[in-house]
């Protein structure tokens, strides 16, 4: 299913195709700055890509704020914002745990690469007010 919907959807934005690496999860450059990984869950799908490295000012008072667009999904779109294993670089995860059809794949996935651009966005302004 996965495979055949990024197919599509390259072609519709004219991307080159990604190839899955050894676990099985597609690395989608979708820009210069924004790689998302694609996971088949069978069925379902899930999407993954870094927002950006954490801050370290004000580190706590950023997470609070994070936790709370998370409750719920209501600042994420029902994705979830957290860190990668290292606690280095945030993340926006979304998991899709069902059969969807490629109309829903494709909005899904934009709203995720959409969701990405803006957290950057808010966490850049987060910063500077720091």
């Amino acid at each position: 299913m996965l495979v055949q919907f990024l197919k599509t959807l390259c072609e519709e934005l004219s991307l080159p195709i990604p190839i899955p690496n050894k676990e099985k999860v597609f690395v989608f450059p979708f820009s210069d700055t924004i790689v998302a990984e694609c996971i088949d869950l069978e069925p379902g799908v899930a999407f993954s890509a870094k927002i950006c490295e954490c801050p370290k000012k004000k580190r706590e008072d950023l997470l609070i704020w994070l936790m709370r667009a998370n409750l719920l999904g209501q600042g994420t779109g029902g994705c979830r914002i957290g860190l990668d294993k290292d606690e280095k670089v945030l993340t926006l995860s979304l998991g899709i745990p069902y059969e969807i059809d490629y109309r829903r794949f494709r909005e899904r996935f934009e709203d995720f690469v959409n969701y990405v651009t803006y957290w950057r966005e808010e966490i850049e302004k987060f910063e500077a007010r720091a």
